[in-house]
């Protein structure tokens, strides 16, 4: 089934694209939670180990939700005050090979930082109150996560609160089913929720 993408490129000389990748996929999550969408992935096309790039992009098999995540407030006002550079919704080239990724997210780094440390002891303890029994604090066990290179960006849920969302990358042989999460990452243990490598693609408008 043929997909489509559009990408946002980041225009400033000097930008902080971790941060802007992330109010990105925050617009994003919160178009996909509140219209209950699961469909749509982001790629990163400049994606390298010291930043992850001044490019994001959005691919889904259905041209019509991407038009409208285009048109989101953020996204056109970010674009009308030079910015941001939306390009147009378009079809990704047939006839041609693409690398595939899966961009996921490394939850075990997440449940690590102290933000995800303090919202866990809160739950605990509302548990533990609930249950009319006292919470007891059990001491933490130092443990070493080895994990593949991520990238960390700012990030939010649709309660307000805001976090780190580590994002790491995998590339795979062969297309794979299109099932992300709100977010519009893939998931990397299943493999499911490739994206094609747009680069190429891209670059060549330039």
């Amino acid at each position: 089934m043929s997909r489509y993408f559009f990408y946002i490129r980041y225009l400033p000389e000097i930008v902080n694209c971790e941060f802007l990748a992330g109010k990105c996929i925050r617009i994003l999550h919160a178009y996909q939670t509140k219209f209950k969408l699961r469909n749509i992935g982001v790629t990163f096309p400049e994606w390298e180990q010291d930043s992850i790039g001044r490019t994001i992009a959005f691919v889904s098999k259905s041209q019509g939700v991407l038009v409208i995540l285009s048109q989101q407030n953020y996204f056109v006002r970010m674009a009308e005050e030079g910015y941001f550079q939306v390009g147009a919704v378009q079809l990704v080239p047939d006839g041609q090979e693409h690398c595939e990724f899966i961009y996921y997210r490394e939850r075990r780094l997440e449940k690590a930082t102290p933000s995800a440390k303090r919202r866990m002891l809160k739950r605990l303890q509302l548990r533990a109150a609930k249950a009319g029994v006292e919470y007891v604090h059990k001491p933490e066990v130092s443990e070493c996560i080895e994990v593949p290179f991520v990238h960390q960006l700012p990030s939010g849920s649709s309660s307000g609160a805001d976090f780190l969302l580590f994002v790491g990358r995998m590339e795979c042989e062969q297309q794979k089913p299109a099932d992300f999460n709100s977010y519009g990452l893939g998931n990397r243990p299943e493999q499911q929720g490739s994206v094609p490598c747009l680069r190429p693609i891209i670059f060549d408008e330039k």
